[in-house]
């Protein structure tokens, strides 16, 4: 009977669930927080990747040592910016509260992964045995290991800690759920000290994305379903956010509506396959376009809503413009009707106007439909 190693059994099951959880959560990948939740995922299948061939390196020696040195540094490399990630999606489940406060939490994270990731290249590349070296094929933990072993671990109480500090700044519903990751992280990290022969941290850390796959994640009510952008609740809350934000700051922002011309001539002449292909590249160009950072949403049917805080009219117009001409390509690459193209309202919120949300998303849609309607008269 062939033995298998238990870090074996553990690394297959846990690799297994992450690759699930990234094909499961992929209709909601364009948006801040799926973005933000696969590069958790991502990152942990990775380090789980070097862990286990560093493992086999190790055990192999010769020749494929060079697996263990190149496993172990990813290792020693990524382990803070999986906390990092981690810290970045908790803060995208949080409203616009207390930022500074927040901000030297985040920016603490990205200095320790910044000067982690240094010095653990450097100790690799010049061979400095800070961290980890091997002797006649043994592994051996270096001069610091120790030290940041404890600041790794201080970082991951830092994360529960964070998350329970600002605790009032998450949407309600999400309040007790997101709190999981950095609970299970830190049993992993507390169970890693006691468990040599196995690496429970990315368990921990896996089993954590689970839960919150199930809590909320698989089911975000402000996703749109086809598309993976903002739904139009989702637009709703990021417009009334936005509008309340510049009101207190003093800063103005823009927004526009966009809607796609004879639309129906896709549909009727191609089907509604077609059709359906159609707005999902249209929110495509408008992710493309615009960045992963902006909030982009498709406000019903064909009609998408591109909320920035960019208030420099040629930047945004040339912007606008490239959208005309990816729907050109697209025209000419699908064979559309000539009239298929976009019109659009774009307008800046300014912040002493006074205009409630509903009132500036009114106005921008007007916009939209006044140029609509210039579009259909010079199609006649």
């Amino acid at each position: 009977m062939v033995k298998v190693e238990s870090w074996v059994i553990l690394n297959f099951f846990t690799s297994f669930l992450l690759i699930l959880l990234l094909i499961f959560q992929s209709n909601t990948s364009r948006l801040q927080k799926g973005r933000k939740y696969s590069a958790i995922l991502v990152c942990t299948l990775i380090l789980l990747a070097s862990e286990s061939i560093g493992r086999i390196g190790e055990v192999r020696g010769g020749e494929l040592l060079i697996l263990a040195r190149i496993g172990y540094y990813l290792i020693f490399l990524l382990d803070p910016v999986d906390i990092l990630f981690a810290i970045n999606y908790i803060d995208c489940w949080m409203d616009d509260e207390n930022l500074k406060r927040r901000g030297f939490y985040r920016y603490a994270f990205a200095i320790f992964a910044v000067l982690n990731g240094f010095m653990v290249t450097v100790s690799s590349l010049f061979e400095l045995r800070w961290f980890f070296y091997f002797e006649e094929d043994v592994y051996y933990r270096g001069e610091f290991f120790l030290i940041r072993a404890i600041t790794l671990m201080v970082f991951i109480i830092l994360l529960l800690f964070y998350a329970i500090r600002f605790r009032n700044n998450f949407v309600s519903e999400y309040k007790n759920a997101v709190l999981f990751l950095p609970i299970f992280a830190l049993i992993g990290a507390i169970l890693q000290v006691f468990l040599y022969n196995i690496d429970t941290t990315y368990g921990g850390i896996s089993l954590g994305c689970l839960i919150l796959f199930f809590s909320f994640q698989s089911k975000d009510v402000n996703a749109d379903y086809l598309t993976g952008v903002l739904n139009r609740r989702g637009l709703d809350i990021k417009m009334q956010e936005k509008v309340k934000q510049s009101i207190s700051t003093g800063k103005n922002f823009s927004a526009i509506m966009m809607d796609i011309d004879n639309f129906k001539d896709i549909n009727d002449q191609f089907g509604h396959e077609a059709g359906d292909k159609a707005i999902k590249s249209m929110a495509d160009i408008l992710v493309d376009i615009f960045g992963e950072d902006v909030a982009i949403g498709r406000f019903g049917g064909d009609e998408f809503c591109v909320i920035i805080d960019s208030v420099e009219n040629p930047e945004n117009l040339k912007k606008i413009e490239k959208i005309h001409d990816e729907i050109a390509r697209l025209r000419k690459k699908n064979g559309w009707s000539d009239n298929v193209d976009v019109s659009c309202g774009y307008r800046v919120y300014e912040y002493d106007s006074g205009m409630t949300a509903e009132e500036f998303q009114k106005q921008i849609d007007e916009l939209m439909y006044d140029e609509k309607q210039q579009h259909h008269a010079n199609d006649i």
